[in-house]
């Protein structure tokens, strides 16, 4: 049993190490005084999370397949968003305070999910099916919901007086965590259904990777290790973030790639179980990852960066700059425009891809 243990969750065994080895090395004077040192730590460490993310992505998949979907989504977003916490949360206590960062963070987030993920998955779908269908209740769901969270959350910020923004800081609060739960119970209860395609779902029972009944899938294991790994990645990249917090400072380059280095990490367990679904023609589940971690990077780490503000009374700016408003409106119109009809194709995700490419330009200029 042990060795089978040790067999199938290198993953795990292979990132306890790091953390328990390398990490406490990191916070040395040797280490702190060479840059080429942090970097080769900061590499070290962001493949080993990136490595630790497949044994996310493993979990997770035979947890979805035991309970359905969508609650197998729910469980890989709500372990990436508990990431993402953290590593801002991090960054927020670590060196000056900076009020922008859990924004960055946030609009990288949407961007790559929206923009990389999704339309590098459209493209190549498109290229290998042709045609990807999945049900376009789920993303007129998801839509509504994000087009709304934004709206509040990162664009109304913009025109709030100075004077009333405290305020509107526990409104928002409220506000998202309040719509959050009731669209969890709307998507888990009475419109579950919303969140299904059934010719795919039938398909995928035919031909499962694991060929695994799903009675004979320990729900409490996989769980308890999906947990587990998440807690280790969750030290890991609470180190790592103050390494780009460094970076960022010793290097001068642009603030903004401190959250698109974020947003990767937080991106990479439900990306690459995204892309898996894809090229098996799983629009359906690339869908309820891709919109749902945007719903919950939008609705769960606002709250979460406001109130981890208040308690260490230090500001946290959530408007959106100019450029990022433009890339944000324009990338939901055209999400909307191109999942209007139930079926996703190599256009739409060229166009997707392009914008996520205009974005990383952006960065630098």
């Amino acid at each position: 049993m042990i060795a089978r243990f040790l067999r199938n969750e290198i993953p795990f065994i292979l990132a306890l190490l790091v953390m328990l080895l390398l990490i406490p090395l990191s916070n040395t004077p040797v280490i702190e005084s060479s840059l080429l040192l942090e970097g080769i730590v900061f590499l070290v460490i962001f493949a080993v999370i990136i490595y630790a993310a497949m044994g996310v992505v493993h979990h997770a998949e035979l947890l979805a397949h035991k309970f359905g979907e969508p609650y197998g989504t729910m469980i890989l977003t709500f372990s990436a968003v508990t990431v993402e916490i953290i590593m801002i949360s991090a960054m927020m206590l670590h060196g000056d305070a900076d009020p922008f960062i859990a924004r960055d963070t946030i609009f990288s987030t949407l961007m790559i999910l929206l923009n990389g993920l999704t339309g590098l998955i459209m493209l190549l779908g498109g290229l290998r099916y042709g045609e990807q269908k999945y049900n376009i209740r789920s993303t007129n769901s998801f839509f509504s919901m994000i087009l709304g969270l934004v709206g509040v959350g990162l664009l109304l910020p913009l025109v709030i007086n100075a004077g009333n923004y405290h305020i509107f800081e526990y409104f928002l609060i409220s506000v998202c965590l309040l719509l959050y739960i009731f669209f969890l119970r709307m998507q888990s209860k009475e419109h579950n259904f919303y969140f299904k395609f059934e010719k795919l779902s039938a398909k995928e029972k035919r031909g499962h990777d694991e060929g695994t009944d799903p009675k004979k899938i320990s729900g409490l294991y996989h769980t308890l290790m999906l947990v587990l790994t998440i807690i280790v990645i969750s030290i890991m990249a609470e180190d790592l973030s103050v390494y780009v917090d460094d970076g960022i400072s010793k290097l001068g380059v642009p603030s903004g790639i401190a959250g698109l280095i974020i947003a990767l990490i937080i991106v990479s367990p439900e990306g690459l179980t995204a892309i898996r679904a894809g090229l098996k023609d799983d629009m359906q589940r690339v869908i309820n990852i891709s919109l749902g971690s945007m719903l919950s990077t939008v609705a769960l780490t606002i709250p979460a960066v406001l109130i981890v503000g208040l308690f260490i009374k230090q500001d946290v700016s959530l408007g959106l700059t100019p450029v990022q408003s433009v890339m944000v409106v324009i990338s939901l119109l055209i999400g909307i425009q191109s999942c209007k009809d139930g079926e996703s194709n190599a256009l739409q995700g060229f166009i997707h891809f392009m914008l996520f490419i205009t974005f990383v330009f952006l960065l630098f200029i």
